[in-house]
């Protein structure tokens, strides 16, 4: 109802026909959501709201490629991770003399394309049972032993429709980019190779760089990333902690992005968090009451660090030196906790009088790390 409003042109006439659900013995989790429905709607009635004071920022390219190369960067991490997987997987396939011997370091790399874990076994699954269909059907093709013209029109179907099928369901497109591998290798090849010599060797290559890519991801990032949560969580406060100090006490803020050393920072680590969290959510075993546990806390870090960036760009922002250190150490506070996995009592948050949203978003951060006392993580 609240998306179809927002299509509408008379936003204050249609808020009007939205209709909160009334829902009897409410848990906590519920009451939340209905809240933030109370508060959506209250903004499309009320037509004194300055929607335009939000301003959303498209990160540049080179901002992008700062904050990947960063040394803290999980990103950069992952991706000294594939690289070194894959390039074992090539150094075991030409060691061998393995025929095809590209083949093990592709499909060491899909496997290991996957985001989570699960969504690593997932693909290496769909690539194993994609791999065998897709030798029967191309079986069946060049049963008929097409040639020229038939040839180039199965090799352009085939790259269609898996180009069409991999982003949704890459098992389907192993079933495609299968036989379309096969019928490449076996027409572009000068000499006396039969299928079977082409379907055995895609069928030993395609499981040898699967199984590597499993030994990868099982060894180094089975429990990898949610055992970084905390750490992460505490760097992210306690860098914020640095930002709030530049944009507080009116330090120089640069335009250029390069130039931000506490920003740069900061979003270098909640891209890290962000992504250590997603992460966490595939894990094998997820621990499903820790992912519901840090998950507001992670929303109220990236809310933290929406105001941040909102604020750092007006000009007059400076307050009081009381005021600023009681907001750091109650940052810092919360940064300790998180870490050590410990209760903290809940400390006075001042009002920031041109940013108040800060005060509410740090108070609602106290309580869900306050938490931390009747969580399973506690233990």
């Amino acid at each position: 109802m609240i998306a179809r409003v927002l299509d509408s042109k008379d936003l204050e006439s249609a808020s009007k026909l939205i209709q909160l659900p009334q829902i009897d013995r409410p848990n906590e989790h519920t009451l939340l959501l209905i809240n933030e429905l109370s508060n959506a709607k209250a903004y499309l009635s009320d037509s004194n709201t300055t929607i335009k004071e939000f301003h959303f920022a498209t990160p540049n390219v080179k901002r992008v490629l700062i904050g990947a190369f960063d040394k803290n960067s999980i990103i950069l991490i992952n991706a000294l991770r594939f690289g070194i997987f894959t390039f074992i997987a090539a150094f075991i396939a030409y060691e061998f003399h393995f025929n095809r011997s590209f083949w093990v370091p592709l499909s060491c790399a899909a496997v290991m394309s996957g985001i989570t874990v699960v969504a690593t076994f997932h693909r290496a699954i769909q690539r194993s049972l994609g791999t065998i269909f897709g030798i029967l059907f191309a079986s069946v093709i060049l049963a008929f032993h097409p040639s020229g013209y038939f040839i180039a029109l199965f090799v352009a179907l085939f790259t269609f429709v898996t180009e069409l099928f991999i982003v949704k369901n890459y098992g389907l497109a192993a079933l495609f980019f299968t036989p379309n591998a096969l019928i490449m290798a076996e027409a572009g090849t000068v000499g006396d190779y039969s299928f079977f010599y082409f379907a055995t060797t895609r069928l030993i290559d395609v499981f040898i760089g699967v199984a590597i890519g499993l030994i990868g991801v099982w060894v180094i990032g089975r429990k990898s990333a949610s055992s970084r949560l905390p750490h992460l969580i505490s760097k992210t406060l306690r860098s914020q902690a640095q930002v709030f100090y530049v944009v507080f006490s009116n330090k120089k803020i640069y335009k250029e992005y390069g130039k931000n050393i506490e920003f740069n920072k900061m979003d270098t680590n909640i891209k890290n968090l962000k992504t250590v969290y997603d992460a966490a959510t595939g894990e094998i075993p997820k621990d499903k009451k820790a992912l519901e546990y840090y998950w507001p806390i992670i929303h109220s870090i990236q809310e933290i660090s929406f105001l941040l960036e909102k604020s750092s760009r007006s000009k007059t922002h400076k307050i009081e030196e009381e005021q600023l250190a009681k907001i750091l150490l109650a940052i810092e506070g919360m940064a300790y906790a998180a870490e050590r996995k410990e209760n903290i009592p809940i400390c006075d948050i001042p009002l920031v009088n041109s940013a108040p949203g800060i005060k509410e978003t740090l108070e609602q951060l106290q309580k869900n790390l306050i938490k931390k006392s009747t969580s399973p993580l506690s233990k």
